[in-house]
């Protein structure tokens, strides 16, 4: 596994309100190497995409955020860094339990449940991405969830095992830049990856966009990022983030 974050620093913090908050902060007052962590026993507002909140008990879970300099990704093309850290995190899970998926645009599950949560925010330069902020936050040992979202679980329900999150932030860690090199030396590896182990991918299933609810089956994901349907009545359809909802059974 290839390791390119040796020199990188792991900023070890009890609270925040969000990692990647802290961490872009961080960022605009020094240079950061990259590569470089801040990871948090507890967050006060942990964000998701489009504003939801993500329910994180106290020193249960890992929650960290990662700084990268993908310079020399295209601002149009800046999902292939979505791909990256989504897989890198399927990398780590799959280790450990079984049917586990990334699920467009770049949640990780097990089976039809939430045991990842991804927020990645990109800055732009002119053409190119000049700085990535990527938030992660693993349910790993928490045991019961108060919050109302439908679906999470963690890695202790699936297992009965605790965990050691600092074991499992140097794993991710390596797992990250592993997945994060291919970008620029494996590009059609990523490309490959992400469809192979894609949520739903190839079966007809339930969504719900534009006030209706119908049945499609995801055929990709262009360069974009815009989710790639086939209606059950033959319709070619591309939704981008936030334009299409999972109908969870």
């Amino acid at each position: 596994m290839k390791h390119i974050f040796s020199d990188s620093q792991i900023i070890i913090i009890k609270e925040t309100t969000s990692t990647n908050c802290y961490l872009l902060q961080l960022s605009q007052s020094k240079k950061l190497a990259e590569g470089a962590v801040v990871v948090a026993g507890n967050q006060t507002e942990g964000r998701g995409v489009a504003g939801n909140s993500w329910e994180s008990e106290s020193g249960a879970n890992l929650c960290f955020s990662i700084i990268l300099y993908p310079k020399s990704v295209k601002a149009e093309k800046q999902f292939i860094i979505s791909k990256a850290i989504s897989l890198s995190v399927y990398d780590f899970i799959s280790k450990i339990v079984p049917d586990v998926y990334v699920k467009w645009s770049n949640d990780v599950y097990v089976a039809d449940k939430k045991i990842t949560g991804i927020l990645i925010e990109n800055f732009i330069c002119g053409d190119y991405v000049s700085k990535t902020i990527a938030g992660i936050g693993i349910n790993i040992n928490q045991e019961r969830f108060y919050g109302d979202a439908p679906n999470p679980v963690s890695l202790r329900q699936l297992t009965g095992k605790t965990y050691s999150l600092e074991n499992c932030l140097k794993t991710m860690h390596a797992r990250i830049a592993n997945r994060y090199s291919m970008i620029t030396e494996n590009s059609e590896r990523l490309d490959s990856d992400y469809i192979q182990h894609l949520y739903r991918f190839g079966k007809l299933c339930r969504y719900f966009a534009d006030g209706v609810f119908f049945d499609a089956t995801i055929t990709g994901v262009n360069q974009y990022g815009m989710l790639e349907m086939t209606t059950s009545d033959g319709k070619c359809k591309a939704f981008g983030f936030k334009e299409i909802k999972f109908v969870m059974v």
